[in-house]
């Protein structure tokens, strides 16, 4: 009995979770006295859309000479596979494959990063827990990461084939990042309603504090903010605020 009351709890957490996502989502919709503000809503995401698909298009013409560069340049350093393929979780929960360059040594599962992030996820506030996270997320990435791949991360030139994603309409250009199934899995409540827009290639959490494991949940604040935000202008802020933030190379992981 306890199994089937926890069971219909979470169908029921679920269903409260979508509805808010779509509630914030369309502007009004559950109310039709709030018709102008509905229209807003909708044209801000048509616009959104478009821009995600123009800006998509351009960036995968204009980068495919180095998209050729860049996947000569791993098969050349390392084995293994051009590209990182991997289940995250968008908009809503949907499940999607999301692309990037590859970084590290392939592995044929990645069991120490899942460990790692549900450690993160679960543990106390206390100092100790948090030094020892760092520590081992750091030389966690330091000992699987290739030489050509140290570059590719901290310049974000591993994000590009995210380009494709963006332009199919799983991503956007800006929102919160994308987590692995097994990290969206353990997810405290509260961190469920980061699901209520599109993930991006960049974002306002990402633009704003480097993510360690010691301040992960800051970054899901900044995502949260961002959901009760969000806006073509905002948009175009995060995006032009990327550029020197890319060219000063600081999210080095």
């Amino acid at each position: 009995m306890p199994k089937l009351f926890r069971s219909l709890s979470d169908r029921i957490e679920n269903d409260i979770a979508t509805s808010l996502c779509e509630a914030c989502l369309d502007f009004g919709k559950l109310d039709d006295s709030k018709t102008k503000i509905n229209l807003a809503g909708n044209i801000q995401v048509f616009l959104k859309r478009g821009m995600d698909v123009t800006f998509s298009i351009i960036f995968l013409i204009i980068g495919l000479p180095l998209f050729l560069i860049i996947a000569i340049a791993i098969k050349l350093s390392s084995k293994g596979d051009v590209f990182f393929k991997q289940k995250r979780v968008g908009h809503l929960g949907k499940e999607f494959t999301i692309y990037k360059f590859r970084t590290m040594y392939q592995e044929p599962e990645n069991a120490e990063h899942k460990e790692i992030v549900q450690n993160i996820i679960s543990a106390d506030s206390s100092k100790q827990d948090e030094t020892k996270m760092l520590i081992d997320f750091i030389k966690y990435i330091e000992k699987r990461t290739t030489p050509l791949g140290k570059f590719l991360r901290s310049t974000s030139l591993d994000e590009l084939p995210q380009l494709m994603n963006i332009f199919i309409g799983q991503m956007s250009l800006v929102g919160p990042r994308p987590h692995p199934v097994y990290e969206v899995e353990g997810y405290k409540k509260w961190y469920h309603r980061r699901l209520c827009v599109k993930p991006g290639l960049t974002g306002w959490s990402k633009l704003n504090l480097r993510l360690t494991p010691q301040n992960y949940e800051e970054a899901i604040l900044y995502d949260l903010w961002y959901v009760d935000h969000w806006s073509v202008k905002l948009d175009l802020q995060i995006i032009l605020m990327t550029i020197p933030f890319v060219l000063s190379a600081r999210d080095a992981h």
